[in-house]
C-alpha cells in the first residue's frame, strides 16, 4: 500500500491559485538574503508570446514550492507562476487556470541547489547574477557539487566564481555586454583601482575588447611584457622581406632568414 504525505519531496502535485503562491522577494520584502530570492527572475520582463500560451494553455510543467506555515513560498518556477498571474488577469472568471505545485521539502543547500539548478538548465543566466549564484553554493556545499548544479565543469566553475572579486564598474561592465566575462575573470586579479584604469582604457571610443585584449592589459598592469600573438610575429617578418631592396645580398637574405626563424620560434 501507497502512502502519500504533503511533505513527500517532488511527489505530490497540487493545484492552487497562482496570488496564494508566494514569490520572495516579490510579494515580500525579503531581499538576497534569503535562500529563495531571485532578483534576476523577479525583474525579468514577461514575454507575450508565454502569456498568451499560458492563457490557452494553462501552466504545463508544475512548479515546485515549499511549506512556510500557511504560505506557499515559490523555490523554482517564479517565471511560470507570473505567466499565469498575468494570463489569469485577462481570462474571464470562468476560463482562470490554477498552478500545478509539486510541495518540496529540506534544509537550505537543497532549496538552493533546486532554485540555481533548475535555473541554470532553464533560461540564460547574466554572468554575474551566475556568479553569486556559484557563490551562493559555495558556501553551503562542496564546489565539484555546486559546479554540476550549475551545470559547470569545476574548473569553470571557479572561474565563474572570480567574478565575484570585480569592482562596481567592471561588473557593471559584464552586466551590460560591454566586457566579456571569460576576460573579466583576468581583469578581476586586479585591485579595483586598477580594473577601473585599464577598463577605461580598454572600451576607449566605444571599444568592444576581446579576451586577449583584457589579459594584455592584465600583464601591463602586473609589469610584464606583451603576449606577441603569431600573427604579429608573422606580421613583423613580413615587413621585414619587404624592407629588402634590390641590392639585397646573399648574406642579407640569410640574415633575414635567421632572424624570421628567430622570431617565429619564440
Amino acid at each position: 500500500m501507497s502512502k502519500r504525505a504533503d511533505d513527500a519531496p517532488r511527489k505530490e502535485v497540487k493545484m492552487y491559485d497562482p496570488n496564494d503562491a508566494v514569490i520572495i522577494g516579490l510579494d515580500t520584502n525579503d531581499g538576497p538574503s534569503h535562500p529563495l530570492y531571485d532578483g534576476e527572475s523577479n525583474a525579468a520582463p514577461l514575454l507575450e508570446s508565454d502569456v498568451l500560451f499560458t492563457m490557452e494553455h494553462g501552466v504545463i510543467q508544475p512548479v515546485s514550492a515549499r511549506r512556510d506555515g500557511k504560505r506557499i513560498l515559490i523555490v523554482f518556477g517564479r517565471g511560470r507562476t507570473r505567466q499565469l498571474r498575468e494570463a489569469n488577469k485577462r481570462l474571464p472568471a470562468d476560463r482562470k487556470w490554477l498552478l500545478p505545485v509539486q510541495i518540496v521539502q529540506g534544509d537550505e543547500a537543497k532549496l538552493l541547489a533546486l532554485k540555481h539548478g533548475e535555473n541554470s538548465h532553464r533560461r540564460e543566466i547574466n554572468p554575474m547574477a551566475r556568479a553569486r549564484e556559484a557563490y551562493e553554493l559555495s558556501q553551503k556545499m562542496p564546489e565539484d557539487r555546486a559546479a554540476t548544479i550549475l551545470g559547470l565543469g569545476v574548473s569553470q566553475f571557479r572561474n565563474v566564481l572570480k567574478l565575484n572579486d570585480l569592482g562596481k564598474v567592471a561588473a557593471r561592465a559584464v552586466t551590460a555586454g560591454k566586457l566579456p566575462a571569460t576576460g573579466a575573470t583576468a581583469l578581476a586579479e586586479l585591485s579595483e583601482a586598477d580594473q577601473e584604469a585599464k577598463l577605461s582604457e580598454l572600451l576607449v571610443n566605444g571599444h568592444a575588447p576581446t579576451v586577449r585584449d583584457v589579459k594584455a592589459k592584465v600583464r601591463e598592469a602586473n609589469g610584464k611584457a606583451p603576449i606577441v600573438t603569431p600573427a604579429q610575429r608573422i606580421a613583423k617578418a613580413l615587413a621585414a622581406i619587404d624592407k629588402l631592396d634590390d641590392g639585397a645580398t646573399k648574406d642579407d637574405l640569410w640574415a633575414l632568414i635567421r632572424k624570421i626563424r628567430k622570431e617565429l620560434e619564440r
